[in-house]
């Protein structure tokens, strides 16, 4: 036998040779992980189609974003996300080489390189009042020899060279109060035309040398209404504005040095214009455009100065500025729509009548209305002139149309996510062909022995390249059923725009996507916004008769006060089931742990005057919801009055329709914080489906600590009045933070804990009995981050083995929030080299696995933190049973170790939040982060103890056994022979 055994580890030593580490190689990128990039709703473009280079489109979008995107494929060249204050206000390309940008109400003036989008220089530009910002960069002025820039903003004049970013020269206004509406520079020449208003009737003209900013004439003149609204630049010297009724438009002409105003009544050019006008921001050369409600008015402005209509367009329509294609010649496009498609109009800015090019363009119907259009031209090869259109839709959709056809399409609405929830994908259908079942046999076998290849390291790169393409795709993770592991769901957003998408979680490849009735801009609703999802039909996978389907929420308008508009939505097919236009507001949604029979979950909706209002609104529910009348409370925060209440259902509201689903409410508790001292910044409530595992936590000196496990759990921070700006408004000595832990049942505060010289941001997060949160120590001049854990005494008696076997216990005893918790928290602080925007917590199936906690940086990245690392028993020197319990030795700061990244190298830009969900594998959690990017990954916080890894080789491990057992029996015929052999010696 002594043969055998040498022969089996032989073959074990060879296996544990050949077997792969787990660590990630190449060819497993993106198997459990997917990264998307976005920019947001565009508001500004600029196209760059020289013959040299590539041909690219530089924009800026809502998100504050400056991107530069391919013309061919609309892919990302480059892309530089600013602050969130540092709102872009306008840009430009300066000499063919630079992108000049203007952001932060036209305080700082940037350029960046246009190949690869590097900052080249940076501007800082101060002026005495508050304007629109304006930014123009001309084609031919020059100021010792440099091309220059002119901006507008704070009511000055700058010009600023376009090579090295220096002010050559600026122009403060004398009266502070002048508001500049329009800079015009005539071409070939080196003068400025500045106009603009003091305050509602008065208009300044002036002319400026653009050489030295010295004022060369100035002129101004009264009106003798009121004068309102954007200002439109028809030519170079006349201006339109509308009167602050709304009903006339003044033509206002700036000749020779004199200003004359021409009155025009709106209704004298279109009959039956009822409404308010509103002149659209475009730039046409002897036109401007007026809105009336939903008609579009085309005006043009004679050489005698009077108006003449051109066409009147009723539906959504968006209109281009002017594009000059040709020596004197100016087009510009019109988009509209015809039925379910879109119509693009290209028309002769000198001649209405003339059409340059009409396409009509298939669009998908849940893309909303046309809000903006840029176009493009570009020479055939016939010579003749064609156009592109880069068009915004109502989703903040970016498309690329040319020749009637869209080229590209960017889903940017997916950049502005509001909320997010997860649904169940359906169960996998029995019944499988026998082609499939061959084809599939043939695929492992080629896989395995391309598997094996690798492992041997005998694969060329095109077999490196098809072992990831046959992970990607054995893996099974784009397919549209649920997974054993429940790995595979759909990630149900709602966006900005009011559009709802189903992203698949194995690619983020979008299932279907919805633009909601219900939060589109109507007559009933004007101003509509989404306040959040909500999964509202659950039903289990035995029985599967209902979809599942989500709750949306919105109002009409953004204050607290405005109607509310729900809407019901099926998650499988994406199909609008139903909506509510609602006669009350929401000012609050309460999720209630309470289902009805077709597994529908109850929502408590309070409105402004703080009614109750019980959905869905069916008998059955409103019997269910009676049954727990007495159980429900909430709360609500003011942070603007530093005021804390408690809430409980009182009786059925007292009006004159009577409402069954109606409840008046009472104030249970309060708790006002003076305002002088202390201002509310930040509250973080417990998840309500959170799973806790056990209750009971056994320390190393074989003591049992119970958890306080409360979901009414509220955490409170709250600051110095001088300490609630930016960080360092406040010295030491001046600021405070103080945090409390607060029963929002009872209102009673179960902890407090002041932390003296520091202040805000605070970002929290809290978990079973403990929350973690994050500040800023000024006295350290580091952040902060604090752990606090609370434990319930009042069953510190419950650790006698014999007490529980015998039931001499109080386990089973009612618990009661009003009784006064026998409580005792345990608390330690530590420095964190970091700034944060976002702090999470992973969630699993059972509440068994190990906790991380998910932080996102100030730079977009998402690290994961053991929990061990903020344990409050952390000792400088812990003893042995508490390094056995897995104590770490106390550290002044938390450890940061670079592979502890989820994100690896990469950035989710302009980071909002992290949605963790648990996976059916008890050792796995998602983990779903969304800004501008989107980011998926799965994360085991104590390593995949519960399954084997996809990368795992079944085919070695079938050969290993196969070798073993042919050893075996090998070595068990030699023994055999060999004992033979000695029995006839």
């Amino acid at each position: 036998m002594a043969m055998a055994v040498r022969v089996l580890l032989t073959l074990l030593l060879l296996v544990s040779t050949v077997c792969p580490s787990f660590s990630i190689y190449e060819d497993q990128v993106g198997l459990m992980d997917w990264h998307q990039q976005y920019i947001g709703k565009v508001k500004h473009a600029v196209f760059h189609t020289h013959k040299t280079g590539r041909k690219r489109v530089v924009v800026s979008t809502e998100e504050n974003v400056i991107a530069s995107l391919d013309l061919r494929h609309g892919e990302i060249f480059w892309r530089q996300v600013l602050g969130a204050n540092d709102t872009i206000c306008g840009i430009d390309i300066a000499m063919g080489k630079y992108v000049i940008t203007l952001s932060s109400e036209g305080s700082i003036l940037r350029a960046w390189n246009l190949p690869d989008g590097q900052i080249v220089w940076e501007s800082f530009l101060q002026g005495p009042g508050h304007a629109k910002p304006l930014l123009l960069v001309p084609a031919n002025l020059k100021v010792d020899k440099d091309n220059v820039i002119l901006v507008s903003s704070k009511g000055s004049m700058h010009v600023v060279s376009s090579v090295h970013g220096e002010i050559l020269w600026k122009k403060d206004f004398v009266d502070g109060s002048f508001e500049i509406k329009q800079v015009i520079q005539p071409v070939g020449t080196d003068t400025l035309y500045v106009v603009g208003f003091v305050g509602s009737s008065k208009l300044y003209a002036y002319q400026i040398n653009a050489r030295n900013g010295e004022i060369l004439k100035h002129k101004s003149s009264a009106f003798s209404g009121d004068l309102l609204g954007e200002v439109s630049l028809v030519s170079s010297d006349t201006l339109v504005v509308l009167d602050s009724t709304g009903s006339a438009l003044i033509t206002v002409s700036f000749q020779d040095g004199d200003i004359t105003f021409h009155n025009t009544y709106i209704r004298d050019l279109v009959e039956d214009s009822l409404g308010s006008a509103v002149i659209l921001p475009s730039k046409l050369s002897g036109m401007f455009v007026v809105k009336i409600n939903e008609l579009t008015i085309f005006i043009r402005v004679t050489n005698q100065g009077k108006l003449e209509v051109l066409d009147k367009i009723n539906g959504a329509i968006a209109v281009s500025d002017a594009l000059s294609f040709s020596e004197g010649q100016e087009a510009f496009a019109l988009v509209q729509h015809v039925g379910n498609d879109i119509q693009l109009t290209v028309k002769l800015g000198q001649d209405w009548h003339s059409g340059l090019l009409k396409e009509i363009i298939k669009m998908d119907h849940q893309r909303g209305l046309v809000h903006k259009v840029f176009i493009n031209n570009y020479v055939r090869t016939d010579r003749s002139h064609g156009f592109r259109a880069l068009i915004i839709m109502e989703d903040h959709s970016l498309l690329l149309v040319q020749q009637g056809k869209i080229v590209w399409c960017r889903e940017e609405g997916l950049a502005s996510i509001i909320d997010v929830t997860t649904s169940e994908l359906p169960v996998e259908k029995k019944g499988v062909s026998v082609a499939k079942v061959e084809e599939s046999l043939f695929e492992w076998l080629q896989g395995h022995m391309l598997k094996l290849k690798g492992t041997l390291m005998l694969a060329s790169p095109e077999d490196v390249a098809a072992i990831q393409s046959m992970r990607l795709k054995s893996s099974e993770k784009s397919k549209m059923t649920r997974d054993h592991n429940g790995f595979r769901k759909l990630i149900i957003v709602l966006t900005k725009a009011g559009k709802l998408f189903a992203l698949h979680s194995g690619s983020g490849r979008v299932v279907w996507s919805l633009l909601v009735n219900s939060l589109r801009k109507s007559e009933a609703c004007e101003n509509p916004t989404g306040l959040g999802v909500y999964q509202w039909q659950v039903p289990h996978h035995h029985a599967m008769d209902e979809n599942p389907s989500v709750l949306i929420v919105g109002r009409c308008r953004p204050s607290s006060d405005a109607p509310g508009v729900l809407s019901f939505v099926d998650t499988y097919t994406g199909k609008e089931l139903r909506s509510l236009d609602l006669v009350h507001s929401v000012a609050h949604i309460i999720p209630l742990p309470l289902t009805d029979s077709i597994e529908r979950r109850l929502y408590l909706l309070i409105d402004f005057s703080r009614q109750a209002h019980v959905y869905p609104r069916t008998p059955e529910a409103l019997d269910i919801f009676q049954r727990e009348f007495s159980n429900i409370y909430w709360y609500s925060v003011d942070p603007d009055n530093g005021i804390i209440q408690g809430h409980a259902l009182k009786c059925n509201c007292r009006g004159e329709i009577a409402d069954e689903y109606c409840f008046d409410t009472r104030h249970t508790w309060s708790i006002m914080f003076p305002l002088e001292s202390e201002r509310i910044i930040k509250t973080m409530p417990k998840k309500l489906n959170e799973v806790v595992h056990t209750q009971a936590k056994v320390t190393a000196e074989q003591d049992v600590m119970y958890k306080y496990i409360s979901k009414n759990l509220l955490f409170v921070a709250t600051v110095a009045p001088k300490a609630s700006g930016y960080i360092g408004s406040a010295t030491p000595e001046e600021s405070w933070l103080v945090v409390y832990l607060l029963d929002t049942v009872t209102g009673r505060i179960l902890h407090r804990m002041s932390h003296h010289g520091s202040q805000g941001p605070v970002h929290a997060v809290m978990s079973e009995n403990w929350v973690v949160y994050h500040y800023f120590n000024l006295r350290a001049h580091r952040y902060e981050m604090s752990v606090i854990e609370i434990y319930d005494q009042s069953r510190a008696d419950n650790k006698d083995v014999w007490k529980l076997v015998l039931g001499k216990h109080n386990l089973s005893s009612p618990i009661s929030l009003y009784s006064r918790p026998d409580v005792i928290t345990k608390f330690q602080s530590y420095f964190f080299a970091h700034s944060v925007k976002a702090i999470a917590v992973t969630t699993t199936a059972k509440g068994i696995t190990s906790k991380q906690l998910l932080i996102g940086t100030i730079g977009d990245q998402i690290l994961a933190l053991d929990k061990r690392l903020l344990d409050p028993r952390r000792s400088l020197n812990p003893t042995q049973a508490e390094r056995e319990e897995g104590i770490l030795p106390l550290t002044d700061s938390l450890p940061i170790n670079p592979q502890s990244y989820v994100t690896h190298a990469l950035r989710v830009e302009g980071l909002q939040g992290i949605v963790t969900v648990p996976a059916k594998l008890e050792s796995t959690t998602l983990v779903f982060a969304y800004g501008v990017d989107l980011f998926f990954t799965q994360l085991a916080p104590s390593r995949t103890y519960d399954s084997l890894t996809e990368d795992f080789s079944y085919a070695l491990l079938l050969i290993t056994i196969i070798a073993l057992v042919a050893a075996i029996f090998v070595t068990w015929v030699l023994s055999e022979r060999k004992e033979l052999m000695d029995k006839w010696r």
